[in-house]
């Protein structure tokens, strides 16, 4: 179920924000007589305001629709859609939530305008996906220059295909998502202490520290300013998607070249 409407008046309703984004109460929208006249942006079926029993505000259509990208969507996959749109929102940049490309290729979760336009996707990604869905609708993104990360509970078979980060499930589905799991990683590279030491050493002992989680908010703040990146290494098991420093992947690679 969305977390968008769009109305003739008033154009896009975000129920993410304060005020719908429009200094408007939810009360306007919600259990209003008579009935304001919402449609879903996506798929322009009837749309009506609710909320779930935690109180959480998104729209509903007032009858199924087949062909909407938005079917099936559970409540664990709005609370993420916040989550992520906060996070955003909180790193200074423009959010717009379920944005749909002019063009119509993609339709994306939470999507990231930085101050110099640059365009990043966070993708919500709680229910199983294939690999080839995955990849296709990241290079849809790419066509168009723009960045997309997708946040998973689960470790599925495309976390190190894309740029993706496993996430720590809530308790509860209603409750928010907070944390990342084995996400971020740091280089360092110092004399080789260790005794005897192995050949391969070869007199400096180098190493990527365990992979430790973040706060959703802290990474995606950090990867919006560029200050983490998508390393490529893959290790063994699980094949994740790891993220380090534009600094000590630099210091990795230097260090690669100067034992060839």
């Amino acid at each position: 179920m969305p977390l968008t409407a769009s109305s003739a008046d008033y154009g896009t309703l975000d129920a993410t924000l304060e005020g719908l984004g429009h200094d408007l109460p939810w009360e306007m929208v919600y259990r209003a007589r008579p009935r304001p006249a919402l449609v879903c942006s996506a798929c322009g079926f009837p749309m009506h305001a609710k909320t779930s029993a935690r109180g959480a505000r998104f729209f509903a259509h007032d009858r199924r629709s087949p062909h909407c990208p938005s079917r099936g969507e559970s409540e664990p996959h709005r609370t993420l859609k916040r989550a992520l749109a906060d996070a955003a929102r909180a790193a200074g940049h423009h959010v717009s939530v379920e944005a749909v490309a002019a063009h119509g290729g993609w339709r994306a979760d939470v999507l990231a305008a930085g101050p110099d336009g640059h365009l990043t996707a966070l993708e919500a990604q709680v229910s199983s996906a294939s690999l080839d869905d995955v990849l296709q609708r990241t290079r849809r993104y790419q066509a168009d220059g723009a960045d997309v990360v997708w946040f998973t509970p689960s470790r599925t078979c495309w976390l190190g295909q894309v740029p993706s980060v496993l996430l720590q499930r809530p308790d509860r589905p209603d409750l928010p998502w907070r944390d990342t799991l084995e996400t971020v990683t740091q280089f360092s590279a110092g004399p080789c202490e260790c005794d005897p030491r192995p050949f391969w050493h070869n007199g400096v002992h180098a190493a990527w520290t365990h992979p430790a989680g973040q706060p959703i908010s802290e990474f995606v703040d950090h990867v919006l300013h560029g200050r983490l990146v998508p390393d490529s290494r893959l290790v063994p098991y699980p094949r994740l998607h790891r993220w380090a420093t534009p600094k000590d992947i630099q210091a990795a690679r230097d260090h690669q070249s100067s034992r060839s």
